[in-house]
């Protein structure tokens, strides 16, 4: 590891906080891995041998049921998030697989030492069940999205997460293509289609991957945006 990924590491919510000493002790048991465009760090059902931290690039989780090879979106994760924690403090197997959606490059923390380091450094146990806990209320809060929120509600968080703007007028670009956002926001393609049209009424305008949102505001009350916190 360079002196930039430890900078990284030490932003990721798990390690924020920890000492100096302790976040060098961990990172010299890590390892860094390239991966290009849609290769797969680990596939569902594979055994949980590794902490994962997304250093560059774009992850998404996906999984299916049963022996189905359509595979769904469940998260897209962005650089300095770490993943599948649960899986490697149980060592259960991965529930989902995840694919490099870009060319990224990962951090891997094997569980051995990572356990034992929890074992013996108080501070990281506790953040390891704050992060575990606030990933528990963000799943919570999507699973409430998708059982009381419409398509197209979903589909406008979806465009709210695109910009850290919440007033005026933006243009925005899809970063994936709509297939991949369909299955994100929990919609099949003709479903999202169907949204992008309802959201036309709101000011919502479409051409190709551009998106133009007049009233950013507006758009946020339609889909309760921000009402609860994570």
């Amino acid at each position: 590891m360079d002196s930039g990924d430890l900078e990284v590491l030490a932003r990721v919510p798990l390690f924020s906080g920890l000492p100096g000493d302790v976040l060098a002790r961990i990172a010299a048991q890590a390892r860094t891995k390239r991966h290009p465009r849609n290769a797969m760090l680990f596939r569902q059902g594979d055994e949980a041998l590794a902490l994962h931290v997304l250093l560059e690039g774009q992850v998404g989780l996906m999984g299916s049921v049963g022996a189905e090879p359509e595979q769904t979106m469940v998260e897209i994760l962005d650089a300095g998030e770490s993943f599948i924690a649960a899986a490697v403090l149980t060592g259960k197997p991965y529930l989902v697989g995840a694919m490099a959606l870009t060319p990224c490059r990962v951090l891997e923390l094997p569980r051995g030492p990572l356990l034992e380091d929890l074992r013996t450094t108080p501070d990281l146990a506790l953040a390891m069940m704050a992060a575990l806990a606030k990933h528990f209320r963000m799943l919570m809060r999507e699973v409430k999205d998708l059982k009381l929120k419409t398509a197209s509600q979903r589909l406008a968080l979806y465009l709210m997460t695109l910009t850290p703007r919440r007033r005026g007028s933006v243009i925005l670009r899809l970063p994936h293509n709509k297939s991949l956002i369909a299955a994100r926001v929990g919609v099949r393609p003709e479903t999202l289609s169907r949204a992008f049209a309802h959201l036309r009424s709101l000011g919502v305008v479409v051409d190709g991957h551009t998106i133009a949102v007049g009233d950013l505001a507006r758009l946020g009350r339609y889909c309760h945006e921000g009402c609860e916190e994570i």
